[in-house]
């Protein structure tokens, strides 16, 4: 083994142990980014980008916080703020904000939040005040907060379209897996249709889920560790999607899914992490079996510096976003560790808090992700946003988790 030195974005020089006969370098990139720390304190697992004062600049969201863009120096709050311990006994060490999704829901300019906290808790929508924000130090003012759906009982919901227009909150619900979207009046209970049969395996706590198109009919279907459920094509909103078996995550079950062309052959590839609490990232090459869809394996990283070509290995990768980082037309996967996810008690919970990117790289093979480190100081919570926060047209990322809330600002792009 030989040490390799890299100077990550915190400045903070970090060692790490590789593989001498294994491990290569990857190819030189000019995306960079600059650290933004935010707050320093444990306020949300999960963090978000929307125009919430409707000034023409995005804002950062995390928790009941959130911090005016452009500079983000500024923050105000819509609900009571509280910050939480990063250890406890049974759900004390936690933020009862796990995931914050803005959308302008209501009628007016304002986005508002649609918020989802410790698993099987409610989600509610934050109606936006408008220009009556509240201080940051705000212990008692709360903007009307409607329930919107009972008991989302997964790891991983997501919010994105699935049903024709708008968008849709994406869960585990009630031993469903289940798609909410709001009411005509979206300040009642949202309407909630059932993707499968009640299934005792959709418990509390379950981890991976995702959407997207796999049988290339433009409709996206639903992603989670055992296999895919296809939509049909005019859907009742009524009936069970029909359900086709593959073991994306054998295990534990990873983070938010994602179909991507990884390989750009035409087709959707899977990409999902094995074990959010443990080791294992894959993309899944799609292929035909006997004119049938199936799945290729192509291990990302394993529990060992050797399962990655590059030699980087971390545990945790509790959540993940799939953006195209570096500008050149094809997405890119960004993910890191959680940190302190289970008070410590994690595979792998006292090495550095690491945030990634992977780079698609398209080849004579195929394609391969390969890692480029921003941070080693910050880590992922439950929810990884990317966008573009200063308006240069380079994608930047939003993380809040036990360490505080960070931007990563991108400084470079590949010319």
């Amino acid at each position: 083994m030989k040490p390799f030195f890299f100077l990550p974005t915190s400045l903070s020089l970090a060692v790490f142990f590789i593989a001498e006969t294994d491990a290569k370098e990857p190819p030189k990139t000019e995306v960079s980014y600059k650290r933004v720390q935010l707050l320093d304190k444990y306020i949300s697992e999960g963090a978000s980008i929307a125009d919430i004062n409707a000034d023409g600049h995005p804002d950062v969201i995390a928790g009941s916080l959130w911090w005016q863009g452009p500079d983000f120096k500024e923050s105000f709050a819509y609900a009571p703020v509280k910050f939480f311990p990063i250890t406890g006994r049974g759900l004390s060490g936690y933020s009862n904000n796990f995931f914050t999704f803005p959308d302008t829901i209501t009628k007016d300019k304002w986005p508002d939040i649609l918020k989802v906290g410790l698993p099987s808790q409610p989600a509610h929508l934050a109606i936006n005040p408008g220009e009556k924000p509240a201080k940051p130090d705000n212990k008692k003012f709360s903007c009307s907060h409607c329930k919107a759906q009972d008991d989302i009982c997964n790891e991983s919901p997501q919010y994105l379209q699935v049903l024709g227009k708008g968008k849709q909150l994406l869960a585990y619900s009630k031993n469903h897996i289940t798609l909410a979207e709001p009411d005509t009046d979206p300040t009642k209970p949202w309407k909630v249709f059932h993707v499968s049969p009640k299934d005792r395996a959709l418990k509390k706590y379950t981890h991976g889920l995702g959407a997207g198109d796999i049988n290339g009919d433009n409709l996206p279907d639903i992603l989670e560790k055992r296999g895919w459920w296809q939509q049909p094509e005019n859907w009742n909103r009524k009936s069970p999607w029909t359900f086709h078996p593959f073991p994306f995550a054998p295990d534990k079950g990873g983070a938010q899914m994602f179909a991507y062309d990884i390989d750009g052959d035409g087709d959707n590839d899977v990409v999902t992490a094995l074990d959010a609490h443990a080791w294992g990232l894959v993309w899944y090459e799609q292929i035909k079996k006997d004119g049938k869809i199936t799945f290729k394996a192509h291990s990302v990283m394993t529990d060992k510096p050797e399962g990655n070509p590059y030699g980087v290995c971390f545990s945790q990768p509790h959540a993940m976003a799939c953006a195209d980082i570096d500008g050149d037309g094809v997405k890119d996967i960004v993910t890191g560790k959680c940190y302190f996810a289970h008070n410590g008690k994690d595979p792998g919970a006292a090495q550095p808090a690491v945030l990634y990117w992977f780079r698609t790289v398209r080849n004579e093979n195929g394609a391969e992700l390969v890692p480029y480190l921003i941070d080693d100081n910050s880590g992922v919570g439950r929810q990884i946003t990317t966008g573009d926060l200063n308006g240069d047209g380079k994608i930047d990322i939003v993380v809040s988790n036990k360490k505080g809330v960070f931007a990563f600002i991108q400084t470079k792009t590949k010319p």
